[in-house]
C-alpha cells in the first residue's frame, strides 16, 4: 500500500488540520487538502486503522483554496492553513469545534481583523547549525526568512542571528526565545543554552546597537534531556529580566517564563468577552485560577470588589504583584499555589471563578473542589477544545454549560481559544 496512489475526495478536516478522505473502508489523512477537493494521493505511511498521504495531483480544487504566501508553509509545522481563504478557515475551525463539542452549542468565531505578523512570542529551535521551526510531526528544522505570523521585528532579529552566531555558538544554544511587546515595542531575547560557558558579548553588543528597543537579553540554562524548553537558572546579559507591555490602560511586567497571550489584539477581545459573560458588579469577589502575570485579574479588578489570583509559577506571581503596584490597583492580590491541588479554602466566599489553564486542562481534584463548593458561576477560558470538552462533561452534573464562544487567537493554524460560562444548577 505504501507509495500507492489513490484517488480520494476530502469529506472532513481532522483536529490537526488534515484532510480526511475515505477510499472504500480505508481512512486517509492528507496534509493540504480542503473539504470537497478531489486529488490523487500518494500513501506515505500506514498505521493500524488509517493511512497518511500527500497530494500527488490535485484534480478538483476548492474555491476557497488560495496560493500560499509562504514558500515553506507545506514543510513547516507553524501554519496549518496558509493555502485556505481566511474566512473559510473560520468555517472549517468551527466545524472542528462542532465535532468536538457535540453536546454544546458553538457560536461563530470572533475573527482577527489583521491576521498577519500577530505573534508577540517566538521560540526558535537550533539543530545541526540550522534555525527555524520544526517540520510537522518531525524534529527536522525548516528554515525561513519571513514568518507571516511572527512579529516583523522578531523575524528581523532571527535573520540577523543566523549571520551573527558562529557554528560553535550555535552548538551551545537549544532555542532562541523572543518576546515583543507590541504596545510598548519593547523586546526580550532569551538564549536557552546547554551551558553557561557560551560567550555572546559581541552578539549582544551588535543586537542592542541595531535594535535600541531591546530591553532584556537573558541566558537560560537547560542542560537536561527533556522536551521542556526553559530551565531554572538564568543570567542577565543585558538590561533587566523583564519587559513591559500595556493593554487597555494597564501596564504589565513580563518575564521570560511568564505566560502572556501571543495575539495582542485578539487578547483584548478575549478579555472583553470574559468581562461581558461574567456580568460583574462592584460587590463581587473573583478567584482567578492559573492567573499568570495577572492580566485577567487586573482587567477585571476595575469592575469588582476584589480579585484573588492563584498561580504556580513563582516568577509570574512576582510579576503579578509588581503589576498591581505599578497600576495602583489595591483590590487585586496574588498567591503562589498549585491550582491543580486542594482549592477548597480559596473557593470559600467567592462569587465567580475564572479558569485559564494550560492545554492539559484542569485536574480531577479541582473539578471535585468546584463541584462541592458554593461557586455559582465559572468562566472557563481554554486553548485546547479536547480537554475543555472533557472537563465540561465532568462538571455538567453540577453546572449548566453555556454556549462555546471561540476566539481566533491563532489565525492560519488549526488552534482555537474558547470561552464558556458555567452556572450552578
Amino acid at each position: 500500500m505504501k507509495n500507492q496512489i489513490l484517488r480520494c475526495k476530502c469529506t472532513d478536516m481532522s483536529v490537526d488540520g488534515l484532510g480526511i478522505c475515505k477510499v472504500d473502508k480505508l481512512v486517509v489523512f492528507v496534509k493540504g487538502m480542503i473539504v470537497d477537493e478531489v486529488a490523487d494521493v500518494k500513501i506515505i505511511a500506514e498505521k493500524k486503522n488509517y493511512s497518511i498521504g500527500i497530494i500527488d495531483k490535485l484534480i478538483e480544487k476548492s474555491k476557497y483554496r488560495i496560493e500560499s504566501d509562504c514558500p515553506v508553509s507545506y514543510k513547516c509545522g507553524g501554519c496549518d492553513f496558509r493555502y485556505i481563504d481566511y474566512d473559510y478557515q473560520l468555517i472549517l475551525k468551527k466545524n472542528i469545534l462542532d465535532n468536538t463539542f457535540k453536546d454544546y452549542k458553538v457560536k461563530e468565531f470572533i475573527k482577527d481583523d489583521n491576521p498577519y505578523y500577530y505573534r508577540n512570542k517566538v521560540q526558535i529551535p537550533l539543530k545541526d547549525n540550522k534555525m527555524g521551526f520544526y517540520r510537522k510531526f518531525s524534529n527536522d528544522i525548516v528554515e525561513f526568512d519571513d514568518c507571516l505570523i511572527e512579529s516583523k521585528q522578531a523575524n528581523s532579529i532571527i535573520f540577523d542571528l543566523k549571520q551573527l552566531l558562529s557554528n560553535t555558538q550555535k552548538q551551545y544554544i537549544r532555542h532562541v526565545l523572543i518576546k515583543h511587546s507590541l504596545k510598548t515595542n519593547e523586546i526580550m531575547i532569551g538564549f536557552i543554552v546547554k551551558s553557561f560557558d557560551i560567550v555572546l558579548d559581541d552578539v549582544v553588543s551588535k543586537l542592542v546597537n541595531k535594535y535600541p528597543n531591546i530591553k532584556s537579553i537573558i541566558l537560560n540554562l537547560n542542560d537536561k534531556v527533556t522536551n521542556v524548553i526553559l530551565g531554572d537558572k538564568e543570567k542577565i546579559l543585558y538590561g533587566n529580566d523583564y519587559i513591559y507591555d500595556e493593554y487597555d490602560g494597564i501596564k504589565v511586567k513580563i518575564s521570560l517564563k511568564s505566560f502572556y497571550q501571543v495575539n495582542y489584539n485578539q487578547m483584548l477581545k478575549l478579555y472583553k468577552l470574559v468581562k461581558d459573560l461574567a456580568n460583574l458588579n462592584s460587590d463581587m469577589t473573583v478567584l482567578d485560577l492559573y492567573c499568570g502575570i495577572g492580566t485577567i485579574s487586573l482587567y477585571l479588578s476595575r469592575y469588582v470588589k476584589e480579585v484573588i489570583g492563584v498561580e504556580i509559577v513563582e516568577q509570574a506571581i512576582r510579576n503579578a504583584k509588581d503589576n498591581a503596584i505599578i497600576n495602583n490597583i489595591s483590590n487585586a492580590r496574588f498567591i503562589l499555589a498549585d491550582a491543580r491541588k486542594d482549592m477548597d479554602l480559596y473557593l470559600e466566599n467567592k462569587d465567580l471563578v475564572v479558569l485559564d489553564p494550560p492545554r492539559k486542562g484542569i485536574s480531577e481534584q479541582l473539578i471535585n473542589s468546584l463541584k462541592k463548593s458554593n461557586i455559582k458561576k465559572i468562566i472557563y477560558v481554554s486553548c485546547n477544545p479536547a480537554t475543555l470538552n472533557r472537563d465540561l462533561k465532568l462538571l455538567e452534573d453540577t453546572y449548566n454549560i453555556g454556549e462555546i464562544h471561540p476566539v481566533d487567537l491563532f489565525p492560519f493554524t488549526v488552534h482555537s481559544e474558547c470561552v464558556v460560562t458555567l452556572d450552578r444548577r
